[in-house]
């Protein structure tokens, strides 16, 4: 009974299945694995307690009705078993009576039918370990595996990280791959995709969505705890476990790109090879759904980065520190900014596109697109105007004069970070406000109405006074001595 004991519930069933087929004791002993006498004896207890054979004695001592009452309370058998009846039989026993009283319910799933090209999943599961040549560090790697739902076709490639850089450069060769996009892709909950897994309302991260948009599929994330909505993928993961990750557990690799040269080959092998549910291979029936796949795009999408801004009183935001006009009705507000090499793109919360610059890279630190300001009438309304030349008034008249200039012309938003920046120099103290009334007033003199001009002078006046700076004067020279030369005259030459 000790040996039998130690086979697993599954394996006995297997045992007891393979039996029913008509094998040997000795042919299942060899595919198994497990010891003939103990097959043997397996199938032998079994052969007394097939349905309609009388119910063992030490089973009529056992109230199974209050066993199965505590196995619907969520008890497990095998602690009943210990309770009940340990010291006369084993586990295996008591759970076979138990479910020959009360028998097995099947679980009722549904099989998801999926259209000809209609959806792929994607999903990330742990790697092979590579080794670095050099120092002989062991390095950790992942597996991105994209499967298409209805034939199976399976992609997949190693990546050190499961970042959205990795997750969207295997995804456009997994499309690629098979030749076309689907309509439909379904991601995990990985927060290279999703921002926030839910229920009924995932939120889907901004970055991923442009990308979906640039291939032009929807973005279906799984729900949370839910293995099925993605059962494709899974299967299609655990196939790779078995098969790939067995036949390379003794081989070692050194570097990423060996790794996916030889899974690859593999994928040949496996795409290739005969499904016994279906009798044709995975590329027989991805061929039936291949021509309804979508054209991939001639390039791939350029990676952008995103960030949050508020849009400045003088209708600008502040990226990288340049500054981008967008529509003077979000003034106030927080945007959403796509930076990429070349552009810069702002967005409202829900992505509707609000504006869309050339990235600047050279000292041009402000781009603006006029059609952004409100009407001149509009904006001279605005608080952040008023409070300005509010502000300008408490400092003095040479000040009101330069603020009214900048805030002045057809645009008074224009030059608003300007002059606030003017008038917080005298409001944190940088300087005082004779040296401001001063600042302006050269200003306004030689119309020089820079930020940098009229700090530099404010400063200068701060530390120096009301006084010009040290120049070298030419030296002086009496009336007389004015010529390098002094010739006579031609009379006094006679």
């Amino acid at each position: 009974m000790g040996a039998v004991a130690k086979v697993s519930v599954a394996m006995q069933k297997q045992i007891l299945e393979l039996h029913a087929q008509g094998m040997t004791a000795r042919k299942i002993a060899k595919v198994l694995k497990v010891g003939r006498n103990t097959i043997r004896k397996i199938i032998n207890r079994n052969s007394v307690s097939e349905p309609g054979a009388s119910m063992p004695s030490w089973a009529k001592t056992i109230d199974w009705e209050k066993v199965r009452l505590e196995v619907a309370r969520g008890v497990p058998v095998n602690i009943l078993a210990r309770e009940h009846a340990s010291e006369v039989i084993s586990y295996v026993q008591f759970w076979r009576q138990f479910h020959k009283k009360y028998p097995l319910v099947p679980k009722v799933t549904m099989r998801l039918d999926h259209r000809p090209g209609e959806k792929c999943f994607f999903d990330y599961a742990e790697g092979i370990d590579i080794v670095n040549a050099s120092t002989g560090e062991v390095q950790t790697t992942s597996i991105c595996c994209g499967v298409m739902a209805m034939s199976s076709y399976t992609f997949g490639e190693f990546t050190m990280t499961e970042r959205r850089s990795d997750l969207i450069r295997s995804m456009e060769n997994a499309f690629r791959y098979f030749g076309g996009v689907t309509p439909y892709v379904t991601v995990d909950n990985q927060k290279a995709a999703v921002n926030q897994a839910h229920w009924y309302d995932p939120e889907v991260n901004p970055a991923f969505v442009d990308f979906a948009n640039h291939w032009g599929f929807a973005v279906i994330p799984a729900r949370p705890f839910r293995p099925r909505d993605k059962g494709g993928n899974e299967s299609g993961i655990g196939v790779i476990q078995k098969q790939f990750y067995q036949e390379v557990r003794d081989r070692t690799f050194f570097s990423l790109n060996e790794l996916n040269r030889v899974f690859r080959e593999y994928l040949e092998r496996l795409n290739t090879a005969v499904m016994k549910d279906w009798g044709v291979s995975r590329r027989d029936r991805f061929a039936g759904e291949q021509g309804l796949l979508k054209p991939c795009p001639p390039s791939n999408w350029e990676v952008a980065e995103w960030r949050l801004a508020k849009v400045h009183a003088d209708c600008h935001v502040q990226v990288l520190k340049k500054f981008y006009s967008c529509p003077f009705k979000y003034v106030g507000r927080e945007v959403r900014v796509k930076v990429t090499a070349k552009l810069i793109e702002v967005f409202d919360q829900d992505l509707n596109p609000l504006a869309a610059h050339a990235r600047l890279l050279g000292k041009e630190i402000y781009s603006t697109d006029p059609k952004h300001y409100p009407e001149e009438k509009v904006a001279l309304t605005q608080f952040s105007v008023q409070l300005a030349k509010r502000a300008a008034e408490q400092i003095g008249p040479e000040t009101i004069k330069l603020v009214e200039e900048l805030l002045g012309g057809n645009y008074p938003l224009k030059y608003l970070r300007r002059v606030q920046g003017i008038l917080r120099l005298e409001q944190t103290g940088r300087i005082t406000r004779a040296a401001l009334e001063h600042a302006a007033k050269m200003a306004m003199t030689y119309r020089k109405l820079q930020f940098a001009y009229v700090q530099s002078t404010a400063e200068y006046f701060d530390k120096n006074g009301n006084r010009p700076s040290a120049v070298r004067s030419a030296p002086m020279r009496e009336e007389n001595s004015m010529y390098l030369h002094n010739n006579p005259s031609p009379k006094e030459e006679k």
